[in-house]
């Protein structure tokens, strides 16, 4: 059979996913970032970026912007998740 959830119960999940998701992907999007933006030629690739982070700048900054990443996660895949539901819900005459 097929269960219900609430509301509150799809945006918790939707919001608790973001941030989740955000969590294992803001280390490798600040390595790619740096790398993007460093002038030509400083860097032999990421895992020369990796090196040079951990040298100069320690592990914590393979965390640099989770803060605001994390607080713009949960409202906004709590309202994906409950969009996608929604409009999932209004299309389950199609199944």
């Amino acid at each position: 059979g097929t269960t219900t959830l609430s509301p509150v119960a799809i945006l918790t999940a939707g919001g608790l996913a973001g941030m989740a998701c955000w969590a294992v992907s803001i280390p490798p999007d600040v390595i790619k970032s740096r790398y993007q933006t460093a002038p030509d030629g400083m860097y032999n690739g990421l895992y020369d970026v990796y090196k040079t982070l951990m040298k100069e700048e320690g592990p914590k900054a393979l965390f640099t912007g989770m803060r605001p990443a994390m607080i713009r996660a949960f409202p906004a895949n709590a309202a994906g998740f409950m969009g996608m539901e929604l409009a999932r819900s209004m299309f389950a005459f199609l199944d």
